[in-house]
């Protein structure tokens, strides 16, 4: 898109005076320091999180889906498919729709805690149960570990859908920054294993991807125009894909890293992709939705002027965390119509 702001002029005012409030930017990085951090910025940024009927802790068991295969055609044993914690956020009795969610945080931050009142809100305001992912963090696991959480969380969701009072057709995949990222390669991972001839694999509904990671070079006109200033850092972007990545040694441009620019995105569900106007990931995560549009893919891009980075948990300070909650509200109706 051609109207890019380029100055902190640009800014929202609520967005500006959460600026203020946030301490210097640290010179160096470390993953106990983000996870700190995250929590303390939590405790004081997220929005209401409104009462449900119920909230459960699950587990997707140990071992369940070994043997699952990437698109490439990577085989995941036993010991590399752990228990993966789950909880579930029922807004009502009787709810039919459901989201898998993925939270951000750059692989290696956040928490079923910290996303804990977002999930709440997507639940009332989707009228569905929302499945909280505990996936792997980074450096601890690094890639594709979180990836491999994120399809069993979906295929135990879908295959358990009876149990929990679901239609497994109407179950869409949400997540966050890292967690968007997540969103869209483990629905290809889905569609990979469907084409592989894996019997029972269940497609999302629809994807949320809320201003996703969507491209390891990290080169975009908006990742340098908002590279310093403006919450997230390009360097502290940079840093949280070496968590991710390791030294392994993969092509900036392969697929489970840059969807952006991968050639298989045909045949996934439509999706609503929601970016910030002040966020190096903005230009990213449009790009992901042309690609994602060009392909037979439909998305709807909803950019929200002069946010930041993270807005959609900023509820307790930015009243358009409210209005992107709300529009993935409609775009679940409109999914499961």
């Amino acid at each position: 898109m051609s109207d890019m702001p380029l100055s902190r002029d640009a800014l929202h005012p609520q967005s500006a005076a959460l600026l203020a409030r946030l301490p210097e930017p640290p010179k160096s990085f470390s993953a106990e320091a983000a996870r700190t951090g995250h929590l303390a910025m939590s405790q004081w940024v997220c929005g209401p999180a409104p009462e449900v009927a119920s909230v459960e802790d699950l587990q997707v068991p140990a071992g369940r889906y070994a043997g699952l295969r990437s698109p490439q055609g990577e085989a995941f044993g036993a010991e590399q498919c752990p228990a993966v914690s789950l909880r579930r956020f029922v807004p009502r009795e009787g709810a039919r729709r459901a989201i898998v969610f993925l939270h951000g945080g750059g692989w290696v931050q956040g928490t079923l805690d910290t996303y804990g009142g977002l999930c709440r809100q997507l639940a009332v305001a989707c009228d569905a149960q929302v499945f909280s992912v505990g996936y792997r963090l980074s450096p601890e696991c690094r890639f594709p570990g979180a990836i491999v959480d994120s399809v069993r969380a979906l295929r135990f969701v879908a295959d358990e859908s009876a149990a929990f009072g679901i239609d497994p057709n109407w179950i869409a995949v949400c997540g966050d920054s890292a967690g968007g990222h997540l969103a869209v390669t483990a629905s290809r991972w889905l569609k990979a294993q469907r084409q592989q001839g894996e019997a029972g694999v269940t497609m999302p509904v629809g994807m949320a991807l809320v201003y996703p990671v969507a491209d390891r070079r990290l080169d975009s006109a908006s990742a340098k125009a908002f590279g310093e200033g403006f919450y997230l850092s390009r360097a502290q972007m940079a840093w949280f894909w070496d968590q991710f990545l390791g030294d392994l040694p993969i092509d900036p441009v392969h697929p489970d890293l840059s969807p952006a620019l991968a050639d298989d995105l045909g045949g996934l569900p439509p999706s609503l992709v929601i970016t910030a106007g002040c966020d190096i990931l903005r230009d990213e995560g449009e790009a992901l939705a042309a690609r994602l549009t060009a392909q037979g893919a439909p998305a709807e891009v909803l950019r929200m002027p002069g946010m930041l980075h993270g807005f959609i948990r900023f509820g307790a300070v930015v009243d358009d965390a409210r209005s992107a909650v709300a529009a993935i509200g409609d775009a679940m109706r409109r999914w499961t119509a």
